[in-house]
């Protein structure tokens, strides 16, 4: 049986060289391609990270995160981005990490107007997500993206990589060798793309076996919460 695990917000710059090396051989456990020199760099540049932890301080998932503050304009878009993310297979029932993420950035509500969660998806089980606690969230297959919230996923796609972003399909589409889930880790099934959500993400994002990422956008508001998820996440 699989020992509890407790998240915590934990900066960066104080996770020993005992954590990172367990977050590492985490990633690699998972993701086909990972180097210890793109997950170093991806977390150099990171504010803070979730991390779960036993009660024996051992890691089995965490989630990096980096405040931007992007200008678009005559404006600058402020939000969090979540980098690279995994929570072991053990505890994939586990709800640790999303609750210990709203209670801590849906606070950024209050210091800014418009608080955005910028995510880009190489797998469907990350874009699920937004379905799944959210009101609003783009792109999606319901409806068009407003040209608005489109600017804003530009702005955002164009400051993390320029040459790499399609504006025209919204996918970071890497010229390299890009980290990918390992086989049989998110696999989409005939089943799965029964799934309204999850038929849009392949076909948005028909390359994501190679390791492409869509580029995605919620707000991150309170009210943007479906009331289910609101009283579970932040307990009203």
């Amino acid at each position: 049986m699989a020992k509890e695990i407790k998240g915590s917000i934990v900066e960066v710059y104080t996770l020993t060289n005992e954590d990172i090396e367990m977050m590492y051989r985490l990633m690699d456990t998972f993701y086909d391609n990972m180097t210890r020199e793109n997950f170093l760099r991806d977390l150099k540049q990171k504010d803070y990270s979730i991390v779960l932890r036993d009660e024996d301080h051992k890691i089995w998932g965490f989630s990096t995160q980096q405040i931007l503050h992007i200008p678009l304009k005559d404006q600058v878009i402020h939000g969090v981005f979540s980098g690279d993310t995994i929570i072991h297979k053990d505890y994939w029932g586990s709800m640790e990490l999303f609750i210990v993420f709203a209670r801590f950035f849906f606070e950024f509500e209050e210091k800014y107007q418009d608080f955005y969660w910028f995510l880009i998806c190489k797998g469907y089980k990350t874009y699920r997500m937004l379905p799944t606690f959210y009101k609003t969230f783009y792109p999606n297959y319901k409806e068009d993206t407003p040209q608005d919230i489109q600017a804003i996923m530009d702005a955002f796609g164009r400051y993390y990589s320029p040459e790499e972003y399609d504006e025209a399909t919204g996918v970071l589409c890497y010229k390299g060798v890009k980290d990918k889930l390992k086989e049989n880790v998110a696999d989409v099934s005939e089943e799965r793309l029964r799934d309204k959500n999850i038929a849009f993400f392949v076909e948005k994002n028909p390359d994501y076996t190679k390791g492409n990422d869509i580029v995605c956008i919620t707000k991150l508001s309170k009210s943007n919460l479906k009331p289910r998820m609101r009283r579970f996440l932040l307990g009203y």
